[in-house]
């Protein structure tokens, strides 16, 4: 058997770049970006009020409560064109007033102004044709309040994004409001997948026969692969025919395949007829069987033309800890995304494991006494049992070398 870590290197080395393309913003949302985009411009491009208020030429000076000010002007957002606003000195006979203009939020900051009060600690004393005349600032004051300085978000030649990325609302809205109209993107990576076994039905409207059992992997797999921005090329099921597997491999194959996901048939049974026949397509095994509950049998392989095939047995929660723990690491990797950084959380209970397999283990979150975040393995877990698995809220990583984890251990978690 194969130990975990190693088996995952011999994955991603395989990981081939895939190819790029430039798409406009638009049609970016949930692809995975191939390139850094830096800033092109200052975000703000301004300094801009964060309220509605007034802005102030503090002369750079904390000020006491009950300042009193003459407003020049009122600036609301959008304003760039008229007369230019300048702090200067006051109007003759107005000794004992600052300068103010009257500023909405997102607004330009006038040159000269050095901070804004809210317009709720204002009172006005004077009113004008079209804003206030004069008015007394009822709190104190400190330079640079309510100001969002130019460049405060992100300066000219930041990084936004890096290679990897994947393009959801939040990238969206940044790349967005930076003027960024183009990004490259990689393109969605190719998959199938095929189920294997005799025994499986995947109409649901058709009556079971003595013996059969309904196809939950591929749909899994499907859906799983979907979420993962993957173009699902076949998602079959089959039974233990190999002429029948050889030829969708070979079609698929042809189409450009990234990932071939197969369920069943990889084990020592006579009816396991995968890895003879992975091999009979001319594929290269990287390895066969890894020191792992659940999933021990699995089987990878380099097919003709570089794809990456993984044979998981089929039960299904093999199948779920495969694809998370072998499959979606290798098409991280496709895209240049970094290993994922797992929690590290207790247990609330001990656990005892076979010492020479890792475990991965469905847990649901759990408080310490003490209020913090822990992790408990949800009972009863076999490979062919559903349940746990509707109930999870994470993975866990039990590791080699270990009978027994005592309650408190810290453990790998990664999210569902």
């Amino acid at each position: 058997m194969t130990p975990y870590e190693e088996a995952l290197r011999l994955i991603l080395d395989q990981a081939r770049h895939l190819e790029t393309e430039t798409v406009s913003l638009e049609q970016a949302g949930g692809k995975y970006l191939a390139g850094p985009v830096e800033s092109p411009t200052a975000l703000p491009p301004f300094a801009n009020s964060a309220m509605d208020g007034f802005a102030l030429d503090t002369e750079g000076r904390e000020l006491p409560a009950d300042s009193r000010w003459r407003v020049l002007a009122s600036v609301a957002a959008g304003d760039g064109g008229g007369e230019p606003l300048e702090a200067g000195a006051a109007a003759e006979g107005e000794t004992d007033r600052g300068l103010a203009v009257e500023i909405m939020t997102g607004a330009p900051v006038p040159p000269g102004f050095d901070t804004v009060v809210r317009v709720e600690d204002v009172e006005v004393e004077e009113e004008g044709d079209d804003h206030p005349a004069a008015i007394r600032v009822r709190v104190p004051v400190e330079p640079g309040q309510n100001i969002r300085a130019a460049g405060r978000d992100f300066d000219v030649g930041d990084p936004v994004v890096s290679p990897g990325c994947r393009l959801g609302p939040p990238e969206v809205a940044a790349l967005a409001a930076l003027g960024v109209g183009r990004v490259p993107v990689f393109r969605a990576p190719r998959a199938a997948v095929f189920a294997t076994g005799a025994e499986l039905v995947s109409d649901p409207d058709r009556e079971l026969a003595p013996g059969e059992i309904r196809n939950s992997n591929g749909p899994f797999l499907g859906r799983a692969l979907a979420e993962l921005e993957l173009s699902v090329l076949a998602n079959r099921t089959m039974g233990d025919r190999e002429a029948l597997f050889l030829e969708a491999l070979d079609e698929v194959t042809s189409q450009g395949v990234d990932v071939v996901v197969s369920t069943g048939a990889v084990s020592m049974g006579r009816h396991d007829f995968i890895p003879a026949a992975v091999e009979k397509a001319g594929a290269r095994t990287l390895f066969h069987k890894a020191a792992i509950r659940p999933g021990k049998p699995v089987l990878a392989a380099v097919l003709p033309g570089g794809a990456l095939f993984f044979g998981l047995p089929g039960n299904p929660i093999s199948v779920a800890a495969g694809f998370r723990f072998f499959v979606r690491p290798f098409i991280r990797a496709l895209r240049r995304q970094p290993p994922e950084t797992p929690w590290r959380l207790p247990l609330a209970e001990a656990v005892g494991k076979r010492p020479h397999l890792r475990y991965f283990r469905a847990v649901e979150m759990v408080e310490t006494e003490e209020g913090g975040p822990a992790v408990r393995v949800l009972p009863d877990q076999k490979s062919f049992r559903l349940s746990p698995f509707l109930s999870a809220h994470a993975w866990c990583v039990l590791p080699e070398g270990l009978d027994e984890l005592p309650a408190g251990a810290r453990v790998d978690v990664f999210p569902l």
